[in-house]
Order: structure tokens, then sequence, then C-alpha cells
């Protein structure tokens, strides 16, 4: 989450422009500059999201938002991502934070099952191969396929998918897949093994990269000066006009 505050001290130094407006007109004007700067600051995010995140989705792209609105008795407006779970989905913010402060993995329940199934640190999580086919256009192994994977291999050998180790003689543990298909042309029957995840009992801590706090200054500053101006000349306006 990231605050956005206005010293109230930048209410006197607009006196001289706008003397025909009283502290409440004032602090009313402020309101709305920063309500729409901050509307802009968090198109802004959603405009360069995808520089820093691969395929957003709209679910992820909704999960930035701005709230509550400046007051005049509250000039202040916070900017971020949704954390509060809206309906089956996960809240956007569990996974967009880690991408804006950087933090350790965020844990799910098919890592802690894989953990189990494998006899491995509980801190250990899933690595999709990049050959595996598994991965979807965004970047991501559907929670579903995780979970029909891990039931298989929980169901042994027949089913064609096992845990084992990466290599001969490696600690490190993975989930495979067995298939047999008949070589073209042949009756020769074929078995081949395709690794599916490696159970990563050491996975790197994700370092910063959506730079949330700098494209929204960048933005904010660089549309305050507008629409302070925009709000004071509306609020004259009002006044005059009574």
């Amino acid at each position: 989450m990231l605050n956005i505050t206005i010293d109230t001290k930048e209410l006197t130094r607009l006196a001289d422009r706008a003397a025909l407006l009283t502290e409440k007109n004032l602090r009313y004007a402020v309101a709305q500059a920063m309500t729409e700067s901050g509307r802009k600051a968090q198109a802004a995010l959603k405009e360069q999201a995808p520089r820093y995140i691969d395929n957003p989705t709209s679910w992820t792209l909704g999960g930035i938002f701005q709230r509550p609105y400046a007051k005049a008795d509250g000039l202040t407006i916070t900017l971020g991502f949704a954390t509060e779970r809206r309906g089956r989905g996960s809240p956007a913010g569990r996974y967009l934070n880690p991408m804006a402060a950087g933090t350790s993995p965020h844990l799910k329940a098919a890592d802690l099952s894989a953990s189990r199934l494998a006899g491995v640190s509980s801190r250990s999580v899933l690595i999709p191969a990049r050959t595996s086919g598994l991965i979807d256009s965004f970047g991501n192994v559907p929670l579903r396929k995780q979970a029909e994977i891990l039931g298989k291999a929980r169901a042994g050998g027949a089913s064609g998918v096992f845990i084992a180790p990466v290599r001969r003689g490696s600690k490190t543990m993975a989930i495979f897949q067995r298939k047999e298909a008949f070589i073209p042309r042949s009756s020769t029957l074929e078995s081949s093994v395709q690794r599916l995840f490696t159970i990563d009992e050491s996975p790197k801590p994700r370092a910063r990269q959506f730079p949330v706090q700098q494209v929204v200054m960048d933005s904010f500053t660089s549309t305050w000066r507008r629409s302070m101006s925009d709000a004071l000349d509306a609020e004259m306006r009002r006044v005059l006009g009574r």
C-alpha cells in the first residue's frame, strides 16, 4: 500500500492566488486534485504493469485500486493492491505485493502437498518444467492441473506419474510422467519419461521487479500541478456563481 498525504501548509501557499476562497474551499479543491491525480496514477500502474508482469490478466489489473477518495477533512488517498478475497479468486495483492517489495515465495497448497509426497522440506515449491506443456499463456500452471497431477502421483506408479530424484544421485526431487506410444509406421511400443515439475527445497527470494512506488509518484507529481490548477479554477467558479 502507498499512502499519499498533502501537507496542509500547502494550503497557505495557495492563498494569494485564491484570495476569494476560504480554507474550507481550498481543502475541497485540494481533495479534488488529489483524487484526480490518484486516478491517473492508478491508470499509470495498470498501463505499465505489462512491462513488469508477463501477460497480466484482467483479474490482476483489476486488483490495482485507489481508495478512499480524498476528502476536505482527510487529505489522504491510498493506492495499492487488493488483499481482500473477491469470489473464488485469490486477491491480486497476494502475488503482486511480492513483485513490488520482493519476498520469499508464497507457498500454495500444491507446494505443501508435493513436499509431503516427496518427503522433503515443507518450504519447497513446485517449479514447472519449461518443456512440460503445462504452462498457460499467462506463464502459470492452472491450479486444477496441479491438483490432477499430484492426485496421480499420490495414486502410485500405475497412473504413469511418479516422484523420483531429478537425476541419479541427486537429492532434489521431481515429478515425472511416463508415456507409452507406438513409433510412427511401426508396431513397436516406445516408452518415454517427461519431467513435469521440480520440487525446489531452496527457492530463491523474489527480487523486487515492479517499482510501484516510483510509478505512482512519477505519475502523481507530473499531473498534480495541472490537477490542482483545474480544481482551484472549478472551485472559484463555483464560489463566484453563488
